[in-house]
């Protein structure tokens, strides 16, 4: 048997050590390059991002700086406009039509604002005349020009670029006060633009029954944005804010004469030196004024002297002082400085104020009728109650010569007064229960009014019942005559009840005001003093031809609560026979006024010694009259004021960061 012959088996294939190696190396190799590779890219990215953040907190900062830097400068401007709001002035004899028509412009009206009737008898919050819209253009430029003309044009302005600066600052939270163009803040990280807006809107015009017109502002927060772009696209923003919604007010009125504890025109006695009268006055050492005081008069003649017994003596003034002497004029060596005596501030030097020269708008008053709807006061009283042929009578309602006082409401509206023709033998103010008595004696009759209710008055003729009146009394009382007489004394002229118990009601606000003289004769009091927190009762008294003069009861004092005016050429406050004593003992009796006293030339109170002749002085000042309350239709001065109520339009700062 034949056995194949066994072929051999082929040798398994061997990698040599060596090639083995290299490989592995090779791998290393490319493993430490990869690592490296690797490592050298997170160190990239780690740089590049920490480039990129450096970058972005630089543009970060830049946009900070940029927002609160203009943010400052915005605050600068609306604080410098401020001082122009302020600066605002309506020129001495400015009528009362170009006033209306002004508003009427900010109200956006065609023609005048119409004032309501009987201001005086509003509410509180007043009457809203209008509420002004939001205007553009030439538009806005008309609307605020009644303010931006009585402001001075800053030096080297257009009066286009003023009237650019005033629609700017009056867009409200619109107006731009403060912007950079691209141009203007290029950066090595982009362009940077900034824009503050902010600024002032007219919410309302108002009138309130103290015969103020108010211009309601209302001030809104500064914005400051900044915004760093580069390649169109925006790198970073920040937005800054300070301030808040603030309501301001610019008042337009004209003064009443009731905001002075003492004005006078002559600080003189009437007659000459020659009779031992006419001689000038002086403000002593005793003498306190807590009100504002002026004096018109000229240096060495009409204007008033200081007496003082030491250079840290003298008068004291604790209330603004104002006078058109430049100088000041001592009756004696001591001479304390203006800095002593004026410690409520002064101002020498200022111009006149002129006292009214008749009270056509007092007489018109008790017809209801607005001073502006009547051309010729006379007509509109003899319109509404038929008393133009009368001598004598009182008239209050509606009503011809035939048939006077026939209407059931005061005056042509139901918002009137009290007009009394012919003179008066009594004026007696008093009170019914917690509500307000007048009563008016002339010849053989008493008319007496007793209030009610609000607005409801029982009308009595010689103790009969005539009527029962409504609507508003609005405080006026008229006489186109005088009232009283100078003698006898304590009766027969105008007075209290004469018991001791308040003669003013609290709610009472009255003017009683004459052609001729006005006597007092007894006290006149307020049921709530004017130390009473948010006491409203007040009484103004008003002669337009005469003195007012005191001739209270003999041997007592007389206390008087109100602001007494006599305004015409040598009349003014004093007592009858200032030179005669009223007492049979040692002390002399006091005048005890609390308000003001207006005059065109001092009458004489009284003379010291022990005891003095006529009265002794105790004069204070009623505060409120220097906080808007006045007795209605009190004279007011013939120039308007604007009083504006600024000092920084971005206060409160409040610095705040804004979300973006």
């Amino acid at each position: 048997m034949n056995i194949p012959a066994r072929r051999p088996t082929p040798a398994a294939h061997t990698t040599p050590f060596s090639t083995v190696q290299g490989m592995s190396t090779l791998i290393t190799v490319l493993g430490a390059c990869l690592v490296i590779a690797v490592l050298l890219s997170m160190t990239a990215t780690v740089i590049l991002g920490s480039q990129r953040g450096v970058a972005d907190n630089r543009a970060a900062l830049e946009a900070q700086y940029a927002a609160e830097s203009s943010l400052a400068r915005a605050q600068a401007t609306a604080d410098a406009f401020a001082d122009v709001l302020n600066s605002i002035q309506i020129a001495k004899g400015t009528q009362q039509d170009e006033i209306l028509t002004g508003l009427g412009a900010v109200c956006g009206m065609p023609g005048k604002v119409t004032l309501p009737a009987n201001v005086p008898n509003l509410p509180p919050a007043g009457n809203k005349l209008c509420t002004p819209p939001g205007l553009s253009g030439a538009a806005k430029d008309n609307q605020l020009a009644f303010l931006r003309d009585r402001t001075k044009i800053p030096p080297g302005l257009t009066d286009a670029q003023w009237k650019g600066q005033w629609r700017n600052m009056f867009s409200g939270s619109s107006g731009v006060l403060v912007t950079t163009s691209a141009s203007t803040q290029g950066t090595a990280s982009g362009t940077l633009t900034t824009e503050v807006r902010g600024g002032l809107s007219i919410q309302s015009v108002t009138i309130t029954p103290d015969n103020k017109v108010r211009l309601v502002l209302q001030s809104t927060p500064l914005v400051s944005t900044a915004t760093l772009q580069r390649g169109g696209r925006i790198v970073a923003q920040r937005r800054y804010s300070s301030g808040g919604l603030t309501t301001r007010e610019i008042v337009i009125s004209q003064p009443p004469f009731s905001q002075y504890q003492y004005f006078v025109n002559r600080r003189t006695l009437p007659g000459t030196t020659a009779t031992g009268n006419g001689g000038r006055l002086v403000f002593w050492d005793e003498d306190t004024f807590e009100g504002r005081v002026h004096a018109n008069g000229a240096f060495g003649s009409t204007a008033p002297v200081f007496w003082a017994s030491a250079a840290n003596r003298g008068p004291r003034f604790l209330g603004k002082y104002t006078s058109t002497s430049a100088t000041l004029e001592y009756s004696t060596a001591a001479r304390p400085s203006a800095d002593t005596m004026f410690t409520g501030g002064y101002q020498l030097g200022v111009d006149a104020i002129d006292l009214p020269t008749n009270a056509n708008d007092q007489r018109l008053a008790t017809t209801g009728i607005q001073p502006g709807n009547c051309p010729n006061t006379a007509a509109c009283l003899n319109t509404v109650f038929g008393s133009g042929a009368a001598t004598s009578g009182v008239f209050y309602a509606p009503g011809t010569a035939a048939t006077p006082n026939s209407g059931g409401s005061f005056g042509q509206s139901g918002k009137g007064g009290i007009f009394v023709k012919g003179n008066v033998d009594n004026l007696t103010l008093s009170k019914t229960g917690s509500f307000q008595r007048i009563e008016i004696v002339q010849g053989g009759k008493t008319t007496r009014f007793d209030q009610t209710g609000p607005n409801s008055w029982n009308v009595y003729e010689n103790g009969v019942l005539k009527k029962t009146m409504g609507g508003t009394f609005n405080g006026m009382v008229y006489v186109d005559g005088n009232i009283g007489t100078q003698t006898p004394a304590g009766s027969g002229g105008l007075k209290g009840d004469g018991t001791g118990n308040p003669d003013i009601a609290a709610t009472s606000q009255m003017t009683v005001a004459a052609t001729g003289d006005i006597f007092i004769k007894d006290d006149i009091t307020y049921t709530d003093a004017p130390s009473v927190s948010d006491s409203k009762n007040v009484l103004g008294v008003y002669s337009e031809k005469g003195n007012v003069k005191v001739n209270g009861p003999l041997n007592r004092d007389i206390t008087i609560n109100g602001t007494l005016m006599a305004a015409t050429t040598g009349k003014g406050f004093g007592t009858v026979d200032y030179t005669t004593a009223r007492t049979t003992g040692t002390t002399t009796p006091k005048i005890n006024l609390t308000g003001g006293i207006i005059e065109e030339q001092s009458q004489g109170v009284g003379q010291v010694g022990t005891p003095g002749r006529g009265y002794s002085r105790n004069f204070k000042w009623d505060p409120r009259l220097a906080s808007g309350l006045t007795p209605p239709f009190f004279p007011t001065q013939g120039a308007y004021e604007a009083a504006p109520d600024f000092t920084e339009l971005t206060m409160p700062r409040t610095f705040r960061a804004e979300g973006m």
